[in-house]
């Protein structure tokens, strides 16, 4: 008798494990112009915009690619080339945005916190205010290498008070933890299918306020990644400028629901400041899961044997 193989469980920072019903959602293909694809798609975007509260003053602008490749679009776009972006670093993602700074000739500079601790508001004020050239400053909610939170509320707070402009990476907390764009103010959000919302790699996503997307026409460096682009052409008819993902579309149409999102918090706790980790761990504290933190130096392993660090 043919033994089944037994499917690895993940626990890698990118792939995860998926349902059954995610696998099932890619049986069928797509024309990527066809009505019922388009009117799918369109369906995605609405519903993440619904996850937070961003109806009427933000955009959902979905693209190809990792969550490195939105977070790349995020800074490239809104990020002009006479500004400034300050980075709060606390592990390997904050990090790795100082560096596409450096790809895309940005002028940065960096916050840096060890990475077992949370940003620091206080400090964030701090700097805005002996640097007045900074207009922007980026956060990351959940740092993937160590599970800790960062307090987004407090830091939007301060840097709409010191009038700059945030940008948020919220890759591994999108879905699980709560975020309000009526009471957090934020230019851009961003994150991707195969995290919280449980749905496959290969489509990241930026959730973007209007006006700060219709200002940023003509500043990305490149193509691929220009989210003012991506949008307008999306908003003209629908469809996807260059070939879309259309089977992780598919997949994420029957999760990127804000019932999943409500199922989330239900779960693990609707206050953003008991945070539990993401691998199913229940117990909470004050500033990160209570799960031992991984050091961005370690890799992370699966049933697989596979490493990955990778967004």
């Amino acid at each position: 008798m043919d033994a089944t193989p037994r499917e690895p469980f993940l626990l890698t920072p990118g792939p995860l494990t998926t349902s059954r019903a995610t696998k099932e959602a890619m049986l069928r293909d797509w024309g990527s112009r066809d009505g019922e694809f388009i009117a799918m798609n369109a369906r995605v975007r609405r519903r993440l915009l619904e996850m937070v509260s961003g109806d009427g003053s933000h955009v959902c602008v979905p693209l190809q690619g990792s969550g490195t490749f939105i977070v790349e679009a995020m800074i490239g776009t809104l990020v002009p080339p006479g500004g400034k972006l300050l980075v709060l670093v606390n592990g390997a993602y904050g990090r790795r945005m100082v560096r596409m700074c450096e790809y895309y000739r940005r002028a940065c500079v960096v916050q840096e916190t060890p990475e077992d601790q949370p940003v620091d508001p206080a400090a964030l004020d701090a700097t805005l205010a002996r640097d007045p050239a900074v207009t922007h400053v980026v956060v990351v909610h959940c740092e993937t290498t160590s599970g800790v939170l960062n307090p987004v509320e407090e830091v939007a707070a301060v840097t709409a008070r010191r009038g700059r402009r945030l940008l948020i990476d919220a890759m591994s907390a999108f879905g699980a933890l709560p975020l309000d764009a009526r009471r957090v103010s934020f230019d851009a959000v961003v994150a991707s299918a195969n995290k919280c919302l449980e749905g496959v790699p290969g489509i990241g996503f930026a959730i973007v306020r209007r006006e700060a997307l219709e200002e940023a026409r003509g500043q990305a460096p490149s193509l691929s990644l220009d989210l003012h682009d991506q949008w307008a052409a999306m908003e003209k008819n629908g469809q996807w400028r260059f070939t879309p993902p259309t089977h992780v579309i598919a997949a994420l149409a029957g999760r990127a629901t804000a019932a999943t999102a409500r199922s989330w918090w239900r779960v693990f706790g609707r206050s953003a400041s008991r945070p539990s980790c993401r691998t199913g761990c229940r117990r909470r504290s004050s500033s990160r899961c209570a799960c031992r933190p991984i050091p961005s130096s370690t890799s992370r392993r699966s049933t697989s044997g596979s490493t990955s660090a990778a967004t």
